[in-house]
């Protein structure tokens, strides 16, 4: 998969992209007013985005109302024709790479973004922020000079497996036959934290609790060690994202007051809703000082439901630490109607792939224990 990620990442446009003047985008959600972004967005709902370009006191747009962020009168709106000659409109998505392929990776031989030191007796230590790369890839068939979106496609077809939810970026250029070239913000804006908040996202999310808006968060990279100051975080921006900072921005955005921390500071906001148990092929078990192993029974809707969080150690110890990994339990998929087991689902951000569905046991046999956020 990385080989063909990188060669489909090849065929995109350059991160120099076209000189010119700047360019908005605008969107409207369903049939608001034009706005610029970012917009976080249910499943069936629709934006429609549009170029916005200023010259002077005038706005060149086809959006019929719109804000900068302050509305613009009608007087000052005219439509994009009217900037001049053949007048062209190309759009791009602005995809990130999901590991590192063109910068070196700050743990030497790992590609894996990170702001830290990944596994050994310095997990965890800080470096500094890492260079996440992107790139600007055509929308094609080409849709002309406005775009609407209701699902967030990545460009390979590989990553298209969210049905639509998850995050994607998309930029602008306007071409005018005399020469003139206008753009919204892309690739250029890529810092070591992470790509500009100009460059406009549409994040779209199944529902409104914390598993809803943990699907937002599909296409964000896996950056462990995530980090900033509460608005600016790098995950509560899509930017990128580790296995506690995911959580909490989803649970953030469906409403609770919970800060970015680690798993081990996660815990502080939460109630133990069992034991340390095994989690095997067979199902949960305890691990009684003396004698065998017991069976442990979870029924969902009374000792677990979705939004629980499901702390993992893994059997071979990579971090030193008490946890190793922490995810969402997400559906009662597995074997065994009504009790947890391996095959029910959870979600968590898988290691260079980003978020992730899947069956719990995938893993293999494990150490958890799971919690619930107050």
């Amino acid at each position: 998969m990385r080989a063909a990620l990188s060669l489909l990442f090849a065929l995109a446009l350059p991160t120099a992209a076209l000189a010119g003047s700047p360019a908005l985008i605008v969107g409207a959600v369903d049939d608001g007013v034009a706005r610029p972004g970012p917009f976080e967005v249910r499943r069936g709902q629709t934006v429609t985005l549009f170029p916005a370009v200023r010259v002077g006191r005038v706005w060149y747009s086809d959006a019929p109302a719109l804000r900068t962020p302050r509305r613009v009168p009608a007087k000052h709106l005219r439509p994009l024709a009217a900037l001049g000659p053949d007048v062209r409109v190309r759009w791009l998505k602005v995809e990130p790479y999901p590991e590192h392929l063109e910068t070196p990776p700050p743990n030497p031989g790992n590609p894996a973004y990170s702001n830290s030191v990944l596994f050994g007796p310095r997990h965890g230590t800080w470096l500094g922020y890492d260079t996440l790369e992107y790139s600007e890839i055509p929308v094609v068939p080409a849709p002309g000079p406005t775009l609407t979106v209701q699902r967030a496609r990545p460009t390979h077809p590989w990553l298209q497996v969210n049905d639509g939810l998850g995050t994607i970026r998309y930029k602008v250029v306007v071409e005018v036959g005399d020469g003139r070239t206008f753009e919204s913000p892309g690739v250029e804006t890529a810092g070591r934290a992470g790509i500009a908040p100009s460059v406009t996202r549409i994040s779209v999310r199944a529902a409104d609790d914390l598993v809803g808006h943990l699907t937002s968060f599909y296409n964000v990279p896996n950056v462990f060690g995530s980090a900033g100051k509460g608005r600016r975080h790098q995950t509560e921006l899509h930017q990128g994202a580790d296995c506690a900072d995911v959580i909490v921005g989803a649970a953030r955005k469906a409403g609770k007051r919970v800060p970015y921390t680690s798993v081990a500071g996660l815990l502080r906001y939460t109630r133990t809703l069992s034991d340390r148990l095994q989690l095997s092929a067979e199902g949960l078990f305890t691990r009684p000082a003396e004698g065998e192993p017991e069976p442990v029974a979870l029924r969902w809707g009374d000792d677990l439901k979705p939004g629980d969080l499901m702390l993992i150690k893994y059997s071979v110890d990579y971090t030193g630490r008490t946890w190793d990994h922490i995810a969402v339990v997400a559906r009662d998929d597995g074997a065994v109607p009504g009790l947890f087991d391996g095959g029910d689902a959870v979600m968590h951000m898988g290691y260079r792939v980003g978020l992730v569905d899947e069956p719990a046991l995938r893993a293999g046999q494990m150490t958890v224990q799971f919690v619930r956020l107050r």
